[in-house]
């Protein structure tokens, strides 16, 4: 009796092996059909925007399979944070969707900086056929410094000086002697005229 349970437990081991085989199999078929997708950002990845003009570099990203081959109609999703610093693309919106080109090439159009300052990531993930990808980009919001802006009126109130200071001097100049004639000077400095500077 205790042979015959081992032949049939020799019989029974084809039968599960075959099974075992076709699982195997299955499992490596799913594995070598299914395609992994890849984002390649193109640009927007360290772009510095400037909140008081509310200008910002569009992220664009690129969808490529595992052949390295472009992907056209690929749906491609770009997320903001919804607090802190941040972006919007129109009417406050922090999710934009599109679809890749022929170029395989997305583009989040319309992107602008909210008022906070701060780096902050913009989320993207792309899907085609059940295959999907996901990538990150960071940008930073900032506002020009208040040197700069300093510095621009200090030159635009020299620059008035010397209108005003040249002015004076031409003026000056033709008064000082009757007999001769007055002369008007373009680009040069006339010999004893008042040197220029910046205002006091």
């Amino acid at each position: 009796m205790f042979s015959g349970q081992q032949v049939r437990l020799r019989r029974l081991e084809p039968s599960v092996l075959s099974r075992f085989g076709i699982v195997l199999l299955l499992g490596t078929g799913a594995t070598l059909a299914q395609s992994v997708l890849r984002i390649v950002v193109v640009e927007g990845d360290g772009a510095i925007n400037n909140v008081r003009t509310r200008t910002t570099h569009a992220p664009v990203v690129e969808v490529r399979n595992e052949q390295n081959d472009v992907v056209q109609g690929a749906s491609v999703t770009f997320q903001a944070p919804s607090d802190g610093a941040s972006a919007d693309f129109g009417e406050g919106t922090r999710t934009f969707v599109t679809q890749t080109d022929a170029e395989g090439r997305a583009a989040a159009h319309g992107l602008r900086p909210n008022s906070v300052t701060g780096p902050y990531e913009i989320r993207i993930t792309a899907s085609f056929r059940s295959q999907s990808a996901s990538a990150v980009i960071t940008q930073t919001n900032a506002a020009p410094a208040d040197a700069k802006s300093s510095r621009k009126i200090w030159l635009i109130g020299l620059a008035v000086g010397a209108v005003a200071g040249g002015a004076f001097a031409a003026s000056h100049g033709g008064r000082s002697s009757n007999n001769t004639p007055s002369q008007t000077t373009t680009g040069g400095i006339v010999p004893g005229s008042p040197s220029f500077g910046p205002p006091h």
